[in-house]
């Protein structure tokens, strides 16, 4: 009989999908430092402490709408332009998220191919094999008869 062979699991590292908080905390840091304020002024502005306004743009917190609104409004923004800006987000990592498990198929393909390709060039009849083709595209054939 034969050795019975165990393949590794794969252990690739779980990637975790972002988070509705997480990206609505990056669209809302960017645009307050993009409008180069401090995070006292704006808190002061939105009628939030500081550091819940700071919770909130590291991902910690999840707002609700009226205090989202309140933020929103201290920047400028209607309460649209923010979730838009997070969808945006959202929408551009999902798409990169799915180029990356093409692109990690096509390679586990690839390398399976190659596995087989190796592994017949190894095997006892492939050099004969390779040898009959060879011959049969060759344009000067020859029959040798006794």
């Amino acid at each position: 009989m034969g050795d019975v062979v165990e393949f590794a699991r794969e252990t690739r590292p779980r990637i975790s999908k972002p988070l509705w908080r997480d990206v609505l905390g990056e669209v809302l840091r960017a645009e307050r430092l993009d409008q180069e304020r401090i995070l006292t002024e704006v808190a002061a502005t939105a009628g939030v402490s500081p550091q819940y306004l700071s919770e909130i743009e590291r991902g910690r917190k999840e707002p609700s709408s009226e205090i989202l609104g309140s933020v929103a409004d201290a920047l400028g923004l209607d309460l649209f332009d923010v979730v838009r800006r997070v969808g945006e987000r959202l929408a551009s990592r999902l798409d990169d998220e799915r180029r990356e498990a093409e692109r990690r198929e096509r390679l586990a393909v690839e390398a399976s191919l190659a596995f087989r390709l190796d592994a017949a060039s190894r095997h006892p009849l492939a050099a004969f094999e390779s040898d009959v083709a060879a011959a049969s595209r060759s344009a000067d054939t020859f029959l040798l008869a006794a």
